[in-house]
């Protein structure tokens, strides 16, 4: 099985877009939560939608039009 990692986020500041292949669960697991750790860095949590499920996780600030996420994906 293959793993995949999506990241995504826009703010004021700058955005990004990527996505990362993982050999397998735990390194995919890994970066995921990475990357969620840096998303909240990014993004401040606080007054945002947030969903956070084991394969995806995401902020979305509709007030001021910033948004972000990290989704796990096993092809």
């Amino acid at each position: 099985m293959k793993y995949r990692v999506v990241f995504e986020y826009q703010t004021e500041d700058g955005a990004m877009s990527d996505v990362y292949n993982c050999r397998d669960e735990q390194s995919a697991m890994d970066k995921f939560a990475e990357l969620k750790d840096s998303l909240e860095h990014a993004i401040d949590p606080d007054g945002c939608e947030v969903i956070d499920a084991p394969d995806h996780y995401s902020l979305i600030n509709r007030e001021v039009g910033f948004y972000g996420y990290v989704r796990l994906l096993a092809e």
